[in-house]
């Protein structure tokens, strides 16, 4: 593993630990994710694929 690999591992495991640890922060990022979730359907709503199933 090079080190910038081994960097970036190491951050995402401080941040995973942060959020386990800290409720409040966890709660704050899935409602932001959340809303950017519901955010991103709605705007492609117009773009919608008919799925047609053949037997």
């Amino acid at each position: 593993m090079s080190k910038k690999s081994g960097i970036i591992m190491t951050a995402i495991g401080a941040g995973v630990t942060y959020l386990m640890r800290n409720k409040q922060a966890r709660d704050k990022l899935f409602s932001t994710v959340s809303g950017m979730m519901k955010s991103s359907s709605s705007s492609n709503g117009s773009k919608k694929v008919q799925r047609v199933d053949v037997n």
